[in-house]
């Protein structure tokens, strides 16, 4: 199946968009009367046949819709320092959409190499790597948050950190069992200070390991999330 994407498909008669009508008609010579499948990012799947191929403005008439009301049987937040090179940053959220991520928070720490990220260039890859997976939900891309705004957040879920130098450190699977949402925090390459781990401690936030290999941000980050999807799909099979 080859998906596309649209913001809304409260109608019955979509027109995507000039990118997605381009890719739709040009690159993949779709034709009048073709079927073709949409998403909303949203959790609805529409079903349909194309009624003008036009590069520009691509209609589709729908003809069934289903909806999906969660990604999974939990809610996984990851919070991440920006990359210096936004490349790599980039790269993990590609990753990271395509295993499976419900919400992203860059994260401004002390030792960040990065305070602004590109949110437009982050959603369009996010809904790029959304329709290579098949997948229904686009996650959230939140705005820049500064650590000390973000550990004092109330959440209703697993919190852990991850942090290289806890004496005694829970492995994920340990700190969150299947079916429950999640909370992690990955830093910058120069690691989180005395400070930042302090407040994240105080606020309840678990210490876990990803291993003993010294990994860069964005691998942490995209170990993190394989880790927590893995646990939840081996206790869906089980």
């Amino acid at each position: 199946m080859q998906l596309f994407f649209h913001p809304d498909l409260d109608s019955d008669l979509v027109q995507l968009s000039h990118e997605e009508s381009l890719h739709c008609v040009k690159s993949l010579r779709m034709r009048q009367g073709d079927p073709i499948s949409i998403t909303d990012g949203k959790g609805t799947l529409v079903q349909g046949s194309i009624l003008v191929a036009d590069t520009s403005a691509c209609s589709v008439q729908v003809t069934s819709r289903s909806f999906q009301p969660t990604r999974s049987n939990h809610h996984l937040h990851i919070a991440v320092a920006p990359t210096k090179n936004p490349d790599r940053i980039e790269w993990f959220l590609e990753k990271a959409v395509e295993i499976g991520i419900d919400e992203i928070t860059p994260l401004i720490t002390h030792n960040s190499e990065r305070s602004r990220i590109n949110s437009s260039r982050l959603n369009k890859i996010a809904v790029s790597a959304l329709k290579q997976s098949l997948h229904l939900h686009l996650p959230v891309i939140n705005p820049e948050t500064a650590f000390s705004e973000f550990i004092q957040q109330d959440f209703s879920a697993v919190k852990m950190i991850c942090y290289g130098h806890y004496p005694n450190p829970l492995t994920i699977r340990r700190a969150c069992p299947p079916a429950h949402d999640a909370v992690l925090i990955i830093g910058p390459e120069g690691d989180f200070t005395p400070e930042e781990i302090s407040l994240a401690d105080s606020h309840n936030f678990l210490p876990v390991t990803l291993g003993p290999s010294r990994l860069r941000t964005e691998t942490a980050a995209l170990v993190a999330v394989c880790a927590i999807s893995q646990i939840n799909e081996l206790n869906i099979e089980n």
